[in-house]
C-alpha cells in the first residue's frame, strides 16, 4: 500500500503541508500577487530530462510551486516545460535568454561522468523578462519569483534612495543595491544637495559615520519623516582601524534626527562571550580557529513582520543603542545580544586575542524599530529602523551571512510600508533541528528509526501471520446454530 500510494502520488493533486509556518504552502501574498494580473505572465521552465539524483529532487519541488502559482493565476499565469539538451530551437530560446547549461557530476558504478544539463527560468510579461539562470536551491525561489511577477507587471517602482556621503568605499552595498532594484528604483543622493530627498522618495537608507550632519540637512531630513517619508540608520559609534587594531569613539552624526524620537546609537563597542562568531587567527604555524565576541550572532525578538521569520543576524563591532527618551509604546527591539554580553569604551584593541572583561554582563539592545505615534494636527510621520552597525550588510559580510541581507531587505519593505514579500522572502524551508539531553538519547531515537521500525512492521505481520495459521487449524462451526430437529 506504501509503495502503491508514493508511486501514484505524484498524480494526485493538492497537498498537506503540516511544516511549521506552511513552508510548501504559497504565500497570501503570492496569490494575491497572481491573482491580481490583468495579462498573462509566462513562465518558462528549462529543464534537462536526465538530471542528477540531487538536481531531480530540486526540478521536483520546482514543478510543485509552478503547479501551485498556474493553480493561484486562474488563467493569468501559463506554464511552459521545454528541454534544451534534445530541442534545438529551446536551446537557442534559453541562450537567447540568458540560460546556459552547467555541469554536473554523475557517479556511475564503475566511473565518474561529467554533464551539461539545464534547470533555469524565465518570467515574460509585456515583451520584457525576468531570469533565472540556474535554480540551485528551491528556499526562496518562491520570493524571486512572485518578486520577479511584481517587478515586470508593476507600472512604476518606489523610489528608495542611499546616502553616499562620506562612507568607506571598502564597505561597499552592491549587493543590497541589487536586491533592493528588483522592486525599487535605487538612487544615490548626497545630503549637501539641498533639493533631496525628493517628495518621491518613499525611505532613505543612512550608512556610515560621517563626522557631522549639518543643521541644514538635519532639517531636510526631519521634515521628510514628519511628511511620511521613512528612514533606515546604518552606523555603529565606534570607528576601527583594523590595522593597529583599535577601535576608537567616533560620535554618531545620525543622533541628531534620531533625538527627537528618544533614540541614539552610543560610541562604545558590544561583545558577547556567547553568541559569537568563529574568525580564522593566523599563526606562526599557519590559520586556526577562535572565537570573536566581538562579532555578535544577534537573537531575533520576532516581534515585528521584519523579523519575525529570522532567527538571527550576525553583527561586526556593533554599537548598542540607547531608547530611554524614547515614547511609550513607539519602540519594538529586534535585534539583541545574549545575557553574556558586555561593552567596551573609549579607545578598544580589536583583536581576537585579547581577554574580554566577564563583569556587567547583559543583554544589549542592537537594532530598534520606532513607529512614531501621529499627532492630531499633523500627517502621519514616516518609520524609522536603527541598527548599531553598519558592516553587517556590506558585500563581504553578507556573503557569508546571507539572513544579514534578508534583514535589510524586510527593513526597506517595512519602511516603504511594502510589507506584501516580507513573508515570502523569509520562509525557511530548512528542516527543524532535534535537540536531545544526551548522546545516548539520540543513538536510541537513531537506532529505533532504523531498526525498530522496521522490526515493527514486521512484527506486526508476523502475528497477523500467525493469527490467520491459528485460525486454519480450527474445527468448522457454522455462524448460526443449525434449527432444532434438522437432520
Amino acid at each position: 500500500i506504501l509503495v502503491a500510494v508514493n508511486l501514484l502520488g505524484s498524480d494526485i493533486g493538492g497537498r498537506l503541508d503540516l511544516t511549521p509556518g506552511h513552508a510548501y504552502t504559497l504565500s497570501k501574498a503570492t496569490k494575491q500577487i497572481a491573482r491580481d494580473l490583468d495579462d498573462i505572465v509566462t513562465i518558462k521552465l528549462f529543464a534537462s530530462s536526465q538530471l542528477p539524483t540531487q538536481v531531480a529532487l530540486q526540478e521536483r519541488d520546482v514543478n510543485d510551486l509552478l503547479r501551485d502559482l498556474r493553480s493561484a493565476g486562474h488563467g493569468k499565469i501559463r506554464i511552459i516545460r521545454r528541454d534544451p539538451s534534445s530541442d534545438e530551437t529551446a536551446k537557442r530560446d534559453a541562450q537567447s535568454l540568458g540560460i546556459q547549461p552547467v555541469q554536473f557530476n554523475v557517479v556511475g558504478q564503475s566511473e565518474l561522468q561529467v554533464k551539461d544539463g539545464y534547470l533555469g527560468l524565465a518570467i515574460q510579461y509585456a515583451g520584457k523578462s525576468q531570469v533565472i539562470p540556474f535554480i540551485q536551491q528551491t528556499n526562496n525561489l518562491e520570493y524571486r519569483i512572485a518578486s520577479g511577477i511584481r517587478a515586470l507587471t508593476r507600472t512604476k517602482k518606489p523610489v528608495v534612495a542611499i546616502v553616499d556621503d562620506e562612507r568607506d568605499p571598502n564597505a561597499s552595498l552592491q549587493q543590497l543595491q541589487t536586491q533592493l532594484g528588483k522592486s525599487y528604483e535605487v538612487r544615490a543622493i548626497s545630503l549637501s544637495d539641498s533639493t533631496q530627498p525628493t517628495h518621491d522618495v518613499r525611505a532613505v537608507i543612512l550608512a556610515g559615520l560621517p563626522d557631522s550632519l549639518g543643521s541644514a540637512a538635519a532639517a531636510r531630513l526631519e521634515r521628510f519623516v514628519h511628511r511620511g517619508g521613512s528612514v533606515l540608520v546604518l552606523a555603529g559609534g565606534m570607528q576601527m582601524n583594523p590595522r593597529y587594531p583599535m577601535a576608537m569613539p567616533h560620535p554618531v552624526a545620525w543622533n541628531t534626527l534620531l533625538k527627537p524620537f528618544g533614540v541614539s546609537v552610543k560610541s562604545d563597542l558590544v561583545y558577547d562571550l556567547v553568541s559569537n562568531e568563529v574568525v580564522p587567527i593566523p599563526t606562526s604555524f599557519g590559520q586556526v580557529l577562535q572565537r570573536y565576541p566581538y562579532f555578535i550572532r544577534a537573537a531575533s525578538t520576532g516581534k515585528s513582520t521584519v523579523n519575525q521569520d529570522l532567527d538571527d543576524a550576525v553583527l561586526t563591532w556593533a554599537s548598542s543603542i540607547d531608547t530611554t527618551g524614547a515614547a511609550k509604546g513607539t519602540i519594538t527591539p529586534l535585534l539583541i545580544s545574549s545575557r553574556a554580553s558586555g561593552i567596551s569604551t573609549g579607545a578598544t584593541s580589536i583583536a581576537p586575542t585579547q581577554q574580554f572583561a566577564q563583569t556587567d554582563l547583559a543583554p544589549r539592545l542592537l537594532a530598534v524599530q520606532v513607529k512614531p505615534k501621529a499627532k492630531a494636527d499633523s500627517a502621519s510621520p514616516g518609520r524609522l529602523i536603527v541598527v548599531g552597525n553598519a558592516d553587517f550588510v556590506t558585500d563581504h559580510f553578507v556573503q557569508g551571512a546571507p539572513e544579514n541581507l534578508a534583514f535589510a531587505l524586510n527593513a526597506v519593505d517595512w519602511l516603504a510600508q511594502d510589507e506584501s514579500l516580507i513573508a515570502i522572502r523569509s520562509k525557511d524551508r530548512a528542516p527543524t533541528p532535534l535537540v536531545f539531553t544526551s548522546a545516548a538519547e539520540r543513538d536510541g531515537v537513531k537506532y529505533l528509526n532504523l531498526i525498530g521500525v522496521p522490526l515493527l512492521v514486521a512484527l506486526i505481520g508476523i502475528v497477523r501471520l500467525a493469527n490467520r495459521r491459528r485460525k486454519t487449524r480450527e474445527p468448522y462451526r457454522p455462524l448460526q446454530p443449525e434449527p432444532a430437529g434438522v437432520a
